[in-house]
């Protein structure tokens, strides 16, 4: 079980507002809330605006929905790298200012995302094939349900080449639909798929070499026109980096 606070970068957003988590595997993902997670510092116990504050029990709710929504975020993001995880949101103490659905929201995301790093990672084998001629790794990269008005899916197949190369599956755009897209719009996105799989690659490549990019297919969810490369490029950049980490344990494995 790992603990942490997480740590905001200088002169970024909601600075002084920190989340505890404690982090351990699991045989199923869970998330927890400790009776006391939002609280008051020592110092803040006599000040009557803070004890209101900490008494408003639609405020501690918010929060504390703030907090849950980061924890499933950042699992939905990374807990492939562990497998199932459980997770206590441990301590938020009350900032005068800062405290708010979204500050505390990042800050558990945050929180979450450090304590992944300092656990052990792995392999997913449900995503790596291994053959003679090496792995290949076949994923998509995650949509948050909660979220579900923005997020594009693409699926992708990665594999060691001589050369990059990205390749569109020849059904790549067959029966994909997008509620918010027209027929031109749908046009657009195999332009922009192989764009942002360019971008990914400039990106993460050069951890295990050239690469064959496969885009296999796409599944525009609720995405709009106007957030189309947006949308794509973050897709891309998620499945490519997750099918990096994934490959350097393949070719690790094939070659011990």
């Amino acid at each position: 079980m790992v603990r942490v606070t997480n740590r905001s970068m200088a002169g970024g957003c909601f600075g002084p507002v920190r989340v505890t988590v404690d982090v351990e595997p699991a045989a199923a993902s869970s998330v927890h809330v400790a009776d006391d997670f939002i609280d008051l510092r020592d110092r803040d116990r006599d000040d009557e605006y803070m004890r209101a504050e900490l008494a408003n029990e639609q405020w501690t709710a918010e929060l504390t929905t703030g907090a849950l929504r980061g924890v499933r975020a950042a699992l939905l993001q990374h807990e492939y790298r562990t497998g199932p995880l459980r997770v206590v949101l441990v301590k938020h103490y009350l900032h005068i200012v800062e405290s708010s659905y979204f500050s505390v929201r990042a800050g558990a995301s945050r929180a979450v995302r450090a304590a992944i790093e300092q656990l052990p990672h792995r392999m997913v084998r449900e995503w790596v094939t291994l053959t003679p001629g090496g792995p290949v790794v076949r994923l998509a990269n995650p949509v948050d349900p909660e979220v579900g008005d923005t997020d594009a899916e693409v699926f992708i197949e990665v594999a060691p080449a001589a050369a990059r190369s990205v390749v569109l599956a020849e059904d790549f755009a067959t029966d994909a639909t997008g509620p918010r897209l027209d027929a031109a719009d749908l046009s657009r996105i195999p332009g922009i798929a192989v764009a942002a799989a360019h971008a990914a690659l400039d990106r993460h490549e050069e951890r295990v070499g050239p690469l064959r990019l496969t885009l296999v297919g796409h599944r525009p969810h609720q995405t709009v026109s106007w957030s189309l490369e947006h949308q794509y490029r973050d897709a891309l950049d998620d499945g490519v980096r997750m099918a990096v980490e994934q490959l350097e344990f393949a070719l690790a494995e094939q070659a011990g």
